[in-house]
């Protein structure tokens, strides 16, 4: 179960309305010129007989006080009473940020009635349209979208790909952009091709997705982000062949484009060339980022010759910024197991964005060293000297490096003194309801883990982790599983959660799903607790043959995992 996880409500229309017509302004305070944000306290309310200014001055104090509904109302009614474009933007933006999507969509059609050539403005009202569910009028608006952008690179095509993302109903958007292709005779454009094979991938529509993408690159071959799409679903139709072509087409293209060629080498390496998959990132333009990427796949792909070798070259070539050299040296000196030399580099990293991550890593190497002292008076040092920021992340990880030390108690007060000082704060409670639960205090487990939901109901890791607790330690089986189900609800992909779904499976007595469960989580993320409990699960069906197997992988992955090591225990099974 292992994981590391607010909206404010749609205000409805008529209630919207009533607010422009009626609502009061709060008392004279602090004003703000951005939502949430005092700027003055000297300045006074506009005169009520200026009623565009009143409202706008009472949209900005309910935005100061984080009403941003109210705030939208109010913004609204100064928009549809003035001629000012600037006021229907602001009025669009804060009611998107208060996701009052009607307030919005009558705002951005105010905004492109009075500014009709603003690309921003159109865009906008497309966006809340589509939210709203209205695709006849998006459908005009991305109409008019097309003819402002003839002239732009794709015809804009690109630009409405990218809107259409905010659509729910796939099924409509396909309607929507094929009769958007045939009425402005688009059918041999390649990207409106394009266009038309992402909504259709994105309805699930995979074969004609391949067709027109297929269709769009024989139109444009030299456009590595068609042929890269193409590949793609290539991919999603298990045609390794065609994906490697398109892959190869879009690598030509474009050999700097780091996120393709990645991925073009990911695929060589899969289909057996891991030589070539090197040339691929060899051919990236030579940044300390690039190195370290060509380090990390050459160790994956088994050449550490060649990882070393690039590692080594580290020294010596003249990167203009020191900080960001130092940084990859030391993730590659990681990758390659090189602890002693990873902490000299990240001790050269004193300031810049990577700071504080160099940091904590360094600490985390320290620990495994067996330079614990050394490592905890790093963080305190910083600690003390930082900002809140700095000690709650400082926090945390001496806490985590303490409790893979064996020395739990230590782990526990650090915490304990953290929230006297940070009380309330979700990441604090969470880690110490994972502490109190090791070492059996189930109710402080389980007061911490309610304690976070309920200020974030939506945390998928505190759902997880409070329905892992009851399944693997209490018989309150069904409670456990409502609360792991809303934690798969939020994040299916998750391991952690899918093994915490296979482990509820199996204490409920449904053996098959939850062999299905957990071999999913062991396909996402190898590691010795999930295979501790899949082994289980093999076991007691009868399978010891396969159970043993299992459990032998998890002991190669970590021989000290306690989950696996309480299992093989308790099963007699000597490892």
């Amino acid at each position: 179960m292992k994981s590391d996880g607010r909206r404010i409500g749609v205000l409805p229309l008529l209630l919207c309305l009533a607010l422009v017509a009626c609502a009061a302004p709060p008392p004279d305070r602090d004003t703000v010129d951005e939502p949430g944000t005092r700027v003055s306290t000297e300045r006074v309310a506009p005169d009520p007989s200026d009623e565009v200014a009143y409202k706008v001055w009472s949209a900005e104090v309910f935005g100061s006080e984080g009403q941003y509904e109210k705030a939208a109302a109010e913004y609204l009614a100064a928009a549809l009473m003035s001629d000012d474009p600037e006021i229907a933007r602001r009025a669009t933006e804060v009611a998107l940020t208060a996701q009052a999507w009607q307030v919005a969509a009558m705002a951005a059609d105010r905004w492109v009635v009075l500014a009709p050539e603003n690309l921003e403005a159109r865009e906008t009202a497309t966006r809340t349209l589509l939210v709203g569910g209205d695709y006849v009028r998006a459908e005009i608006q991305l109409a008019e979208t097309l003819r402002m952008l003839e002239d732009a690179p794709w015809g804009g095509w690109n630009r409405v790909a990218a809107q259409l993302s905010a659509a729910r109903d796939t099924e409509r958007v396909v309607g929507l952009v094929d009769h958007l292709v045939d009425e402005l005779d688009a059918a041999d454009n390649p990207y409106a091709l394009y266009t038309q094979s992402q909504v259709a991938a994105r309805a699930g529509q995979f074969e004609q997705a391949f067709d027109l993408a297929s269709r769009s690159v024989e139109m444009a071959p030299e456009e590595a982000q068609l042929q890269s799409w193409a590949g793609r679903l290539a991919l999603s139709q298990r045609d390794e062949a065609a994906a490697l072509a398109h892959y190869q087409s879009a690598w030509r293209s474009d050999p700097d484009d780091r996120a393709l060629s990645l991925v073009y080498a990911e695929l060589l390496r899969q289909t057996g060339d891991p030589d070539s998959a090197n040339d691929v990132l060899g051919a990236l333009p030579d940044t300390p980022e690039n190195r370290f990427t060509r380090i990390a796949f050459a160790t994956e792909s088994g050449n550490r010759a060649l990882a070393q070798d690039l590692y080594e070259d580290f020294r010596v070539m003249p990167y203009g910024d020191a900080g960001e050299k130092a940084f990859s040296a030391a993730r590659s000196a990681e990758v390659l197991d090189l602890k002693e030399e990873a902490i000299d580099w990240y001790a050269q990293i004193e300031d810049g964005d990577n700071a504080l991550v160099a940091l904590l890593r360094r600490a985390y190497l320290l620990a495994e060293v067996g330079r614990l002292d050394e490592a905890r008076q790093s963080l305190l040092f910083a600690r003390n000297d930082g900002n809140s920021s700095v000690q709650m992340e400082t926090t945390l990880v001496e806490a985590q490096i303490l409790t893979e030390a064996g020395q739990t108690d230590e782990a526990f007060d650090l915490l304990e003194k953290a929230l006297r000082q940070f009380p309330g704060d979700t990441r604090l409670l969470y880690t110490r309801a994972l502490l109190a639960a090791r070492l059996d205090r189930l109710q402080l487990a389980e007061d911490d883990l309610r304690a976070v939901l309920a200020l974030e109901p939506g945390n998928a890791a505190a759902l997880n982790a409070l329905g892992y607790t009851l399944a693997d330690r209490t018989d309150r089986l069904r409670e456990a599983e409502a609360l792991i189900r809303q934690a798969f609800e939020l994040e299916p992909e998750d391991p952690a959660i899918i093994d915490s779904m296979g482990w509820v499976a199996y204490r409920m007595g449904r053996l098959e799903e939850a062999e299905r469960f957990l071999r999913q989580a062991m396909l996402r993320d190898r590691n010795a607790e999930i295979a501790a409990h899949l082994g289980e699960v093999l076991y007691v069906q009868g399978r010891e043959a396969e159970a043993r197997q299992v459990w032998n992988e998890g002991l190669r992955m970590d021989p000290d995992d306690p989950v696996l090591v309480d299992t093989l225990e308790r099963f007699g099974v000597e490892p």
